[in-house]
């Protein structure tokens, strides 16, 4: 049975390893089954809400495209498109608004928290984010859906509308199934609070485009505790069980149930620590985070031995995460692939076109059908 499997990211510039471990690592084996048809988004649109400079915006997007192909992205294997040039994507939007209430919007969690961060420019593409989210979606009848634990909310608003469309119009839509990405969420460097992102700042992420020095630093900079803080690390050790830090071999899939506990656990934590003791607790568990993606067994079993002996020179075990890093095949391998995709504009530029082409004929089509069935014919 074929399946079409679609998946976006927001050209926000270079790709960080938060992008690449929990989304794009998973796209590359999603392309490899002949009985998948990926299609990778740039979603453009969705990045106005943010009111970016044109000229920013432009790289940004040169940028998010290099960063797909270097990074394994294959348009031999999946459609390569970039949102704005498949104007049907708005068009279904706007019919889809119109049977979408607001009061699914409101209750969106990244909602109420980009309407906090982003008080002083709220505006209407802040809260109808969903549901052009959900017309990317349903306009070329994906059913297979790679996201991460925070996009289920906005998922479930897609297949609500799709729900909702089918009851008033007819059978139209498949309801998309998501497809838990294997690596649970990595943590912002200098907020582990936070998910790692770029508007954090330019230490809160690792880019994939990292100079080696670039990364050294970066990882050096990273906060975690003091022996002054022997309460926090008791409460990390204590709670490493329960917050499912002691995952098993990276082959085996993260299942999403225990990631959702681990949310529930962490919630539990903060509120029992405070903000100040929990955003070192929380330190410390990015940093672990980061040794189980990059480092071996055995780095992170000696790792909680001397945070259990009390014997801890954080600055040995930064070294050696730094190193990993820098070593690691996919990334190394990334670092090469870009510095030659670079030096052809005009290449990213024909692969977004043609990928978008292909894009935009399945989008007509299936727009066509829709529209008949809401009586625009």
């Amino acid at each position: 049975m074929k399946h079409v499997v679609l998946s976006g990211i927001q050209p926000s510039g270079q790709l960080h390893i938060g992008n690449y471990f929990g989304a794009i690592q998973s796209w590359l084996e999603l392309q490899k089954d002949k009985n998948n048809d990926c299609i990778f988004q740039i979603v453009d649109y969705h990045a106005l809400t943010e009111g970016p400079e044109p000229k920013e915006l432009e790289q940004r997007i040169f940028d998010t495209a290099v960063d797909f192909l270097a990074a394994g992205v294959s348009p031999a294997k999946s459609i390569v498109m970039l949102q704005s040039m498949v104007p049907e994507h708005t068009d279904l939007a706007w019919i889809l608004n119109c049977i979408t209430p607001v009061s699914w919007l409101e209750r969106v969690p990244t909602y109420k928290e980009k309407s906090e961060r982003f008080a002083h420019n709220l505006n209407m593409g802040l809260m109808d984010y969903p549901v052009l989210m959900a017309a990317d979606i349903l306009l070329y009848k994906a059913n297979i859906i790679p996201v991460g634990i925070d996009q289920l909310p906005h998922l479930e608003i897609t297949r609500e509308i799709a729900r909702s469309f089918n009851t008033r119009y007819g059978k139209t839509f498949i309801e998309p199934k998501e497809k838990i990405t294997p690596t649970p969420k990595i943590m912002s460097l200098t907020d582990p609070t936070k998910k790692m992102s770029k508007s954090l700042g330019p230490k809160s992420y690792i880019a994939l485009a990292d100079s080696p020095a670039t990364i050294e630093n970066k990882v050096k900079s990273m906060p975690t505790a003091t022996g002054d803080e022997k309460d926090i690390i008791r409460e990390f050790l204590k709670n490493t069980k329960e917050v499912n830090i002691e995952f098993k071999d990276m082959a085996t899939e993260y299942p999403p149930d225990k990631e959702i506990k681990a949310e529930q656990d962490l919630s539990a934590i903060a509120k029992r620590l405070g903000a100040n003791k929990f955003k070192t607790f929380m330190a410390l568990f990015n940093f672990y985070m980061l040794l189980y993606i990059f480092a071996e067994t055995s780095d992170r079993r000696k790792f909680i031995n001397h945070l259990e002996d009390g014997n801890i020179h954080f600055s040995e075990f930064k070294t050696l995460l730094a190193d990993k890093i820098i070593k690691n095949p996919a990334l190394a391998k990334f670092r090469r692939q870009r510095a030659q995709l670079i030096k052809n504009p005009k290449e990213i530029e024909n692969v977004l076109k043609q990928g978008s082409a292909k894009a935009k004929r399945i989008a007509q089509k299936n727009l066509v059908q829709i529209k008949k069935k809401i009586g625009l014919a």
